[in-house]
């Protein structure tokens, strides 16, 4: 009788009961750092039993559970991602199964990844609260609120406190608002160096969304008054119209806003129509027109109006890596046409740890080529073009309120003579009592605007936004 195998086993029986006592002694130390509020230690416990080759099932489980949630906490979103993918491959049940996945859910939704979030825990959200907590923020980032009405219904709320009691609360009041009839009052002012004052004030209503089969519409008024003045005359332009958002199956959604404006005795159509098609969470393509008057004074005297046609996309080669191209085509009422295009490359700010702030980054740049370059009605060079570099940065104020800021230098160059240019804006949003909600711009730039520019311009602009549920 060949006695080696059981003896060898006999042999190997205290290294593999040492190294299950070092797995777990790791596991225990992470959970113990987390419930300490010390998410880099409890990574580093984590990390280190997962990488035991040797782990039982549950072991490797319940380290890269605990590795998913530490990294969650730490805002490294793609390293949480990996980890409770690894947990769903070791999952032995359901249960663990819906956790892993819950998890993956809410470090896919941190990434902007909502389609695939929402996919994740649909299954789950029935009546459980942490999936339904993920859905909701998917279907916002998505505009599927309608969709997402049943599951909240079906939740039971979590206590008020802790991460999931604020997300659930703040998540269950943007549903809410999504959902109901809306009431919208906006201003906008901005003065350049060449004079010219722009004020700007609006009213809309929205009335609620609804569904029909594959379809759902949202439709609304809007009235806006304009003032321009250049310290010469005054003009103003005013116009009424037609809202409408529409959604068609998971993939197209149109919006328009269209009606008549005036000034003066000079009536005319104008408005925005937009398209986009959005297959996935990592490509997307869209198409647009819009008409407006050129909003310059000695323009308006001459009803100056434009027709813009444009086609764009939306890559994601990377989780943090957004790429937007812009072509567009641009005919005045003068003779002119533009052919132009813009790019934007945007770095999804990283949260950094221990703090309410986050660091990104962006590039931007256009162009155009106008057939019939002229001075003094509007800004309209034969070519243009201009690049810039900046930073953003993200801080929250506390879970209702957020803060943005950028700031960009670069150069733009205007048929042929170069300048630098830059750009500084801050941007505050939050919400209101009664559930309100609000959007506040400050802005300085020195590149060209679309009607306005040229050597040593700039232009500082504020704007508001106020809305509430009816």
């Amino acid at each position: 009788m060949n006695t080696r195998w059981p003896l060898l086993a006999l042999l190997l029986m205290p290294a593999v009961h040492a190294q299950t006592n070092v797995v777990a002694d790791d596991i225990r130390a992470g959970r113990a750092a987390l419930a300490d509020s010390r998410p880099a230690q409890a990574r580093e416990w984590f990390a280190a039993a997962l990488a035991q080759s040797g782990s039982a099932r549950e072991d490797r489980y319940a380290a890269a559970i605990g590795l998913g949630q530490s990294a969650l906490w730490l805002g490294d979103y793609p390293a949480a991602a990996r980890a409770f993918r690894t947990a769903r491959e070791a999952a032995g049940d359901a249960g663990a199964q819906q956790a892993a996945d819950t998890g993956l859910a809410q470090a896919l939704n941190a990434q902007d990844y909502s389609r695939a979030a929402y996919a994740l825990v649909a299954p789950y959200a029935q009546g459980q609260t942490k999936p339904t907590v993920e859905l909701l923020r998917a279907a916002q980032s998505l505009g599927w609120q309608d969709r997402a009405a049943g599951y909240l219904d079906a939740a039971t709320p979590p206590p008020a406190q802790g991460y999931l009691g604020t997300q659930y609360r703040l998540l269950k009041d943007d549903l809410r608002f999504a959902l109901a009839p809306q009431v919208e009052g906006d201003f906008g002012y901005s003065h350049d160096s060449d004079g010219l004052d722009t004020l700007h004030v609006g009213a809309a209503y929205r009335f609620a969304p609804f569904r029909r089969g594959d379809w759902s519409q949202r439709w609304g008024v809007a009235a806006n008054t304009t003032r321009v003045d250049d310290g010469r005359q005054m003009r103003h332009l005013d116009d009424l119209s037609l809202l409408g958002q529409l959604s068609i199956g998971d993939n197209h959604n149109i919006d328009l806003d269209l009606g008549p404006g005036r000034s003066g005795g000079w009536h005319y159509w104008q408005g925005t129509a937009h398209w986009n098609w959005q297959p996935g969470d990592s490509f997307g393509l869209s198409a647009g027109a819009e008409r407006a008057p050129v909003p310059t004074d000695i323009a308006i005297e001459h009803h100056l109006i434009y027709n813009l046609y444009s086609v764009g996309a939306n890559v994601r080669p990377d989780a943090r890596w957004y790429v937007l191209p812009t072509y567009y085509r641009q005919n005045f009422n003068d003779g002119n046409h533009r052919d132009g295009g813009s790019l934007r490359v945007l770095l999804s700010p990283y949260d950094i740890a221990d703090t309410r702030m986050a660091i990104g980054g962006e590039f931007s740049a256009r162009i155009f080529h106008s057939n019939q370059p002229s001075h003094g009605v509007y800004f309209n060079p034969a070519n243009y073009r201009t690049a810039q570099f900046g930073l953003v940065g993200v801080y929250s104020i506390n879970p209702e309120w957020k803060l943005r800021a950028l700031a960009a230098v670069g150069r733009q160059v205007i048929d042929g003579a170069g300048a630098s240019v830059y750009t500084i804006g801050v941007s505050l949003n939050g919400r209101l009592p009664g559930n309100g909600r609000l959007e506040l711009q400050l802005g300085r730039s020195s590149a060209a605007s679309a009607s306005n520019g040229g050597s040593g311009y700039w232009n500082n602009s504020v704007n508001l936004v106020v809305r509430y549920p009816l």
